[in-house]
């Protein structure tokens, strides 16, 4: 049976649900038994799908490899080129100098090429990944669930439960925005997120639902209401992405400190 073929009439319910509970109750295993369900009966009355995404993963990344490659390549050669230059032009003493002062470039370097030198010879293989997040409103339970298949031949794989949660009410629909960067160096994005505000984990996001360009924006209100109407949680905050990490568990005591993204 298909994958599409396990998906009920019951998905395009849009009536409100009931409130989730005060706390939130641990998955002893209900991501893992929902899907083994789905995949042998099809999908139960009280379960329906809340999103899905498609992409591929493997394969050759030609941009990742020349970039990689070079700038990796350059990093390691360079300290090598000072020590063989230094040898004939007769400052043998610099040699041991350029050696240690190439110890950084060697390490960065190497963290850029040896990647995308495994790239190029040894590719992980091409998959189409297709990742689903069912909803039970019977136990306020999401799941999510990643389907694969061979791009050549066809072939499904069965399914991978990537975990779940229940949700509480406390719980949250929210948008994170990164806008873009100076320069047009990186895009931008806008997410819709299952957000936590009482979080005792250093990110309040504990899950991410859907992803829009930047410029995308009543795109992206619009899905989180839906989702704010489905899951029967409010959607009022919309922050920079920054706003994600959770500071009074990250650094409690309020230090300065670099965080890097």
């Amino acid at each position: 049976m298909g994958l599409m073929d396990k998906i009920s009439t019951d998905s395009t319910s849009t009536k409100p649900v009931a409130r989730p509970s005060q706390e939130r109750k641990v998955d002893e295993g209900r991501s893992q038994q929902l899907m083994d369900t789905i995949e042998e009966s099809g999908v139960p009355n009280s379960v329906f799908l809340l999103t899905e995404d498609r992409n591929s993963r493997g394969g050759r990344h030609i941009g990742s490899i020349v970039v990689g490659g070079i700038f990796g390549s350059l990093f390691c050669v360079l300290p090598i080129a000072m020590m063989i230059i230094s040898v004939f032009g007769g400052a043998v003493f610099l040699v041991p100098c350029f050696g240690i002062i190439g110890i950084p470039f060697f390490w960065f370097g190497s963290r850029l090429a040896m990647p995308a030198y495994q790239n190029l010879t040894n590719p992980d293989p091409l998959e189409d990944v297709h990742t689903i997040h069912w909803f039970d409103e019977r136990h306020r339970f999401i799941a999510v669930v990643e389907h694969t298949s061979d791009p050549e031949t066809g072939q499904e794989f069965y399914p991978e439960s990537l975990g779940g949660l229940y949700l509480k009410s406390s719980d949250e629909i929210a948008i994170l925005y990164d806008p873009p960067s100076e320069g047009a160096m990186t895009p931008g994005n806008r997410r819709v997120c299952l957000w936590d505000p009482h979080s005792q984990e250093e990110s309040f996001v504990l899950l991410n639902l859907e992803w829009f360009s930047y410029y995308d924006e009543e795109e992206a209100r619009a899905r989180a209401r839906y989702f704010s109407r489905k899951l029967g949680l409010k959607f009022n905050l919309e922050t920079h992405d920054s706003a994600e990490m959770n500071m009074d568990i990250i650094n409690p005591e309020g230090k300065l400190m670099f965080i890097r993204r």
